[in-house]
């Protein structure tokens, strides 16, 4: 399949996910009488709201319609409230976006100088691709986050090691939402990144192991990366808190990004992982 081809099963697929999420009233149309046979709104009821053909917006779910412009598509999105996170991946998958140039299947090399900087900070921290491979670490990160070099380089992605790391699954306070939040993330980047042959092996491999990871995929949910409160619970320095930052777009390279985890003020984070 063409990664075009590809690309509009995808739009299909995340706008009847959107669809199905959202109830007359929310979207302003009366609930109506009788029983849905489906949640959420109707597919002639979106093409009411966004000023076009039922037809059109049925093709446009079975990815069948032709390239549609700008204007209808940003109509669509307001049909469904889409958030601006929602609206700019919606966008992306029209093909409606500026172009970001195919991704190299490869990793990307981190420079000596980035590798030292990285060491050199005081918190936890490490530089991962937008396929969320873990390219270098500092020390702390291992001691307190992963053991990262104790894992093949298939299995260093952190979408992975949330999933599918015993040790690291169960040491994450409140590990649904973190886990939903990764894989809303994880999905805005491998919808922009439909050539890296890599970032597709990554996907089925974690849908054909993780149950949990499925279901969350299968919601088409969105999100951008942003500034986080992050909890561990370690087995040497017991709850440790976290404001995790992250920096992207390193040495003009959009696809990698620096993830610096800051102990939280006040929660004794900082002096628990001093000389750790």
């Amino acid at each position: 399949m063409s990664t075009e081809n590809q690309k509009a099963k995808l739009l299909g697929a995340f706008l009847k996910s959107r669809r199905e999420k959202l109830s007359p009233p929310e979207a302003g149309l009366p609930a109506g009488y009788g029983k849905r046979r489906t949640p959420g709104l109707r597919r002639e009821e979106v093409a009411q709201l966004a000023h076009v053909s039922t037809t059109w917006y049925t093709w446009l779910e079975q990815g069948r319609a032709a390239a549609p412009s700008r204007q209808v598509m940003d109509s669509v999105a307001r049909a469904l409230r889409l958030d601006d996170h929602e609206h700019q991946h919606l966008l992306h998958l029209a093909s409606l976006d500026i172009p970001a140039g195919d991704r190299a299947e490869e990793a990307e090399a981190v420079s000596p100088d980035l590798a030292r900087l990285v060491a050199q900070l005081p918190g936890p921290a490490f530089v991962a691709t937008d396929s969320t491979e873990v390219l270098c670490w500092n020390e702390q990160a291992r001691r307190v986050i992963c053991d990262f070099p104790s894992f093949a380089r298939e299995d260093r992605y952190m979408a992975w090691l949330t999933f599918m790391d015993g040790r690291l699954r169960r040491s994450i306070v409140n590990w649904d939402a973190y886990a939903r939040y990764t894989v809303a993330v994880l999905r805005g980047r491998y919808e922009r990144n439909l050539r890296d042959a890599g970032f597709q092996r990554l996907i089925e491999r974690l849908l054909a192991a993780s149950p949990d990871f499925k279901a969350l995929w299968d919601t088409h949910d969105v999100a951008e990366k942003s500034g986080r409160s992050f909890g561990l619970r370690h087995p040497e320095r017991g709850e440790l808190s976290f404001a995790v930052n992250t920096f992207s777009q390193i040495n003009g390279n959009a696809n990698i990004h620096c993830c610096i985890f800051v102990p939280a003020e006040g929660t004794g984070t900082e002096e628990r992982l001093r000389d750790y």
